[in-house]
């Protein structure tokens, strides 16, 4: 059953760029993380600044192997430090 998780962030002013190069990092190695199905980086329509992440795994299992990478975690710790508080991150199970 897929497993999906899904993260909406707004960079703070200024690291637009270091955010957005973070986050293609970010993709890659979830990409190669055994039991990754896809990885998709997106922007919105309007001009809220906000980009979102979206990856699909095969498991949950799959998703937080790779949410334990070492390498993964340094790159969640410094996107979080370049975005504004309150970003989304949320997980979801196909039914």
């Amino acid at each position: 059953m897929p497993y999906i998780r899904l993260s909406i962030m707004k960079p703070r002013r200024g690291e637009e760029a270091r955010v957005e190069e973070l986050l293609r990092k970010l993709d890659q190695a979830v990409a190669a993380s055994p039991g990754c199905q896809v990885t998709y980086l997106m922007r919105p329509h309007d001009e809220s600044g906000e980009i979102a992440r979206l990856a699909i795994y095969d498991s949950e299992e799959a998703a937080e192997h790779a949410a334990n990478d070492t390498h993964i975690m340094a790159l969640r710790s410094e996107i979080h430090l370049c975005v504004e508080p309150g970003h989304i991150e949320r997980a979801f199970f196909t039914i």
